[in-house]
C-alpha cells in the first residue's frame, strides 16, 4: 500500500526564506522549462558524482603506494581516514561560506580545490599525497553540506527524488573508482600517482558545466537572519545526527573490511571485489526508493528500523554463514546500509523548514557523523589483531545497530526543527 502523502508544509515567514541567497539556479519562485530543469538536476548530480572517486581511489592502490614510498601501515590508517577527519572539521564552515559567496560560487570553488587536490597527488611522493587527499577531503565536506542546501531551495517538491538521485551518484561514484581505478591505471599506463590523478577529469568536468551558471544569474547579497536558538540544542537535530553518526560508522567500516573478510574465508581478491560490488549495486537500490518513499510519508520512522533490521541481518549472517550464502549477505548489506545512508541524507532536508537550516542541520549532521565514523574502521581492524577473528567486530556492529535503529525512528516521526 502507497504510504499517504505528506501534508505540505506551511508558509515559511518572510525572514526563513531570505536567509540564502536568491536561487541562480531553478527554485521555488521561478518557473524553468522543463529541459531547464533536468540540464539543472544533472549539473546538481554531477556534483555528487564526484564525492566519492578521489577519496574510494586510495583503496586499491594502497599496497603499491605503501610499497613504492615505504608508507608504515600506521600511515596508511592516517591516510584512508584523512578525507573523514576532513568531513566532521570542515563541514561546520559550509552554511557560513554559502551565506557569504552564495552556494553556486561555493560549489565552484570546492570544485576547483577538488580538482587541485587531485593535481597535486601527481607527484609520487608522500607529502603531496598526504597534501592532496587533504584538500579532497576539505572540498568534499563542504560540497557535502551545501548540496543538500542547494536540493532543499531549488527542487522543494522533489526533495525525495533529488536526494535518492544525489545518494545514488555517492554510492555508484565510489563503486566506479573502486572497480576501474586499476584497470585504468594498467590500460593507460600510469603510476600509482597517476592512477589517483585521473579521476580529476570527473572534477574538470563540473567545474567547466557550473562555471557557466554564475552568468546566468546574478545572487542577491543574504539578507539578515532573524536570530534563532542554537541547532545544536534541538532534539530533533540530534536525533537527525545521531543517526547519521551511526549509519556512517557502520558503512564505512563494512565497506572498509568487507573484502578482507571474505579474503580470510577463503576467497581470492577478484572474488572479494566483486562480492564488495554486489554490496555496493543493492545499496543503488534502496539509495533510489527509500528518500522517495519517505518524502511521500508522513512518518519515516519504518523506513529507519527496515534499514537497521537488514544491516542487522546481514552481519549476523556473516557470522553464522560466511561463505554458505556469501552473495546473499553482501546484498541484504547493501540494501540495509543504502537505506539508512539515503535516509539519513532525506532527513537533513524533510526535518529543516527552510534552506539555511537543512544547510545547518547537515553541517551538524556530518561534522558529528564523519568524526564518529572515522573511528570505525581503525577500532574494527584492532578488534581483528586482539582476537585473531572477525567475530568480535560483527557483533559490535550489530550492538551498535540498535542505537542507529532508536535515533532513526525518532528522527522519522514527522516533526520539524524547533530553534
Amino acid at each position: 500500500m502507497t504510504p499517504p502523502p505528506e501534508p505540505a508544509a506551511p508558509a515559511s515567514p518572510p525572514h526563513e526564506t531570505a536567509d540564502l541567497p536568491a536561487a541562480a539556479g531553478p527554485g521555488p519562485g521561478t518557473h524553468p522549462n522543463r529541459r531547464h530543469l533536468i540540464w539543472y538536476a544533472l549539473a546538481v548530480l554531477l556534483v555528487g558524482i564526484n564525492m566519492r572517486p578521489a577519496i574510494v581511489a586510495v583503496s586499491p592502490l594502497l599496497d603499491e603506494i605503501r610499497h613504492v614510498t615505504g608508507l608504515s601501515n600506521g600511515g596508511a590508517g592516517v591516510l584512508s581516514t584523512l578525507p573523514l577527519i576532513c568531513f566532521g572539521i570542515f563541514a561546520p564552515l559550509a552554511p557560513r561560506l554559502s551565506r557569504r559567496w552564495g552556494m553556486e560560487r561555493t560549489l565552484v570553488a570546492v570544485l576547483a580545490v577538488l580538482l587541485a587536490g587531485t593535481a597535486v597527488r601527481l607527484i609520487p611522493e608522500l607529502f603531496p599525497l598526504f597534501a592532496g587527499s587533504f584538500l579532497v577531503g576539505t572540498a568534499v565536506a563542504v560540497a557535502n553540506v551545501v548540496i543538500t542546501a542547494l536540493i532543499k531551495r531549488d527542487f522543494p517538491e522533489r526533495v525525495g527524488l533529488m536526494s535518492g538521485l544525489h545518494t545514488t551518484m555517492l554510492v555508484g561514484g565510489g563503486a566506479v573508482a573502486a572497480a576501474t581505478t586499476v584497470p585504468l591505471r594498467d590500460a593507460l599506463p600510469l603510476s600509482w600517482a597517476g592512477g589517483l590523478a585521473v579521476w580529476g577529469v570527473l572534477a574538470l568536468v563540473a567545474l567547466v558545466v557550473w562555471v557557466p551558471r554564475l552568468r546566468r544569474g546574478r545572487e542577491q547579497p543574504p539578507v539578515p537572519v532573524q536570530a534563532g536558538g542554537s541547532i545544536w540544542r534541538s532534539k530533533l537535530a540530534w536525533a537527525v545526527a545521531l543517526f547519521y553518526a551511526f549509519q556512517s560508522l557502520l558503512y564505512y567500516t563494512a565497506t572498509t573490511w568487507l573484502p578482507s573478510f571474505y579474503i580470510d574465508h577463503g576467497y581470492t581478491e577478484g572474488g572479494a571485489g566483486v562480492l564488495l560490488a554486489v554490496c555496493m549495486g543493492s545499496a543503488v537500490v534502496t539509495s533510489v526508493l527509500v528518500p522517495l518513499w519517505a518524502q511521500r510519508s508522513r512518518q519515516q520512522s519504518y523506513l529507519a528500523v527496515w534499514g537497521t533490521v537488514l544491516c542487522v541481518a546481514a552481519f549476523v549472517g556473516l557470522i553464522a554463514a560466511p561463505t554458505g550464502a556469501a552473495v546473499l549477505w553482501a546484498a541484504v548489506l547493501g540494501l540495509g546500509l543504502g537505506a539508512v545512508l539515503s535516509l539519513g541524507i532525506t532527513y537533513m532536508s524533510l526535518c529543516a523548514r527552510t534552506t539555511h537550516e537543512a544547510g545547518l542541520l547537515s553541517a551538524m549532521s556530518q561534522c558529528v557523523g564523519y568524526l564518529l565514523a572515522a573511528v570505525g574502521p581503525t577500532a574494527f581492524g584492532a578488534a581483528r589483531d586482539l582476537t585473531g577473528a572477525w567475530t568480535a567486530g560483527l557483533i559490535a556492529l550489530v550492538v551498535l545497530a540498535v542505537p542507529m535503529g532508536l535515533t532513526g525512528a525518532l528522527a522519522g516521526r514527522g516533526g520539524h526543527i524547533a530553534r
